[in-house]
């Protein structure tokens, strides 16, 4: 029977959730990963940029694939860029080139919508990406030390981000971005996608096991500074994070209000994919690693990259991008 991709909703959404449910619950019971997807697609950047597709045979879903329509800022252009996740395939189609199938197929239609590359992330050796000519991108995971000197936290406002903050923060994120040459454009709506996506999957999970810290620093009613960090299992990971300060002093002291709010407690593990050049003076970089999960990209009419090898230094891509 010829195989088809179809939009992943209805009994074949149910089907692709069943099979990616334990890769991927991420501590949710089935019911409430379910509601998560759902509630991810009620945001207002979700709604116009993600669905999920299957790879049907007849009434057998053999693989699927979430699909993000994103932008990245590279070498100074916006580029449409296809952003594919969560690759999957159901054990007894595995070893067929399903996975394969479907990729080209999401490539081939997005090159005719006039995509221009397509990235995704994988969790596997990136070989069999390879075969589809998509390039590592490198990304460093920083382990942070951060100082915390006696005499109390310091005297910086700190509080609760919320939308009147996002074209400050937008506006913070662009400027970052406009030093590397791979980023991606984020503009209001994407942030505000990933904080919702942070705080929906805390508030979905067993009670304790997440905490979402979404934070700014203002003067003069702005936000200068912010942080996006999610306490997990003693460690927390920077998601997002920025400073209208070149130096990052605003979002140093902000690491120190909050490690100052848990006196006698020991101190977590703090990780997060800094870019190069935002490390704050109060922050010590105590290991720096490539990251687990490695971003790929490649062109898809023109089947040479538009800019030589990148380095990790040249790449502002926050956790929270990951797709």
């Amino acid at each position: 029977m010829a195989l088809t991709v179809v939009p992943a909703v209805g009994p074949v959404l149910e089907r692709v959730l069943d099979d990616t449910f334990p890769l991927w619950h991420e501590g949710l019971t089935r019911e409430k990963y379910g509601r998560y997807w759902a509630a991810q697609l009620k945001t207002p950047w979700s709604a116009a940029h993600l669905d999920r597709v299957a790879l049907q045979d007849g009434p057998h879903t053999v693989s699927s694939a979430k699909r993000y329509d994103l932008a990245f800022l590279i070498d100074g252009r916006i580029r449409r860029v296809l952003g594919i996740g969560a690759v999957f395939t159901a054990p007894a189609y595995r070893g067929r080139g399903a996975a394969t199938e479907l990729l080209t197929r999401l490539m081939e239609r997005a090159e005719a919508e006039g995509y221009e590359f397509a990235a995704l992330f994988s969790a596997i050796a990136p070989a069999f990406y390879e075969q589809l000519d998509f390039v590592p991108v490198p990304l460093t995971e920083r382990r942070l030390e951060v100082d915390q000197k006696g005499g109390g936290p310091p005297a910086v406002l700190v509080r609760s981000g919320d939308d009147r903050d996002l074209p400050a923060i937008a506006e913070m994120s662009a400027a970052r971005a406009a030093g590397a040459r791979l980023s991606v454009a984020r503009g209001e709506d994407y942030i505000k996608f990933g904080v919702a996506r942070q705080r929906l999957l805390a508030g979905l999970g067993p009670p304790g096991l997440r905490e979402v810290e979404f934070l700014v620093t203002e003067e003069g009613h702005q936000a200068v500074a912010y942080l996006l960090c999610v306490a997990h299992l003693g460690r927390w990971t920077i998601e997002d994070a920025g400073d209208r300060d070149p130096s990052g002093a605003r979002l140093g002291a902000m690491l120190q209000v909050m490690l100052s709010r848990h006196p006698g407690e020991a101190v977590p593990e703090i990780r997060g994919w800094f870019p190069h050049g935002l490390i704050p003076p109060q922050v010590r970089v105590a290991s720096a690693t490539p990251t687990r999960e490695v971003l790929m990209i490649r062109p898809l009419k023109d089947r040479m990259l538009p800019l030589p090898p990148l380095s990790a230094e040249e790449v502002t891509f926050w956790h929270g991008d990951r797709f």
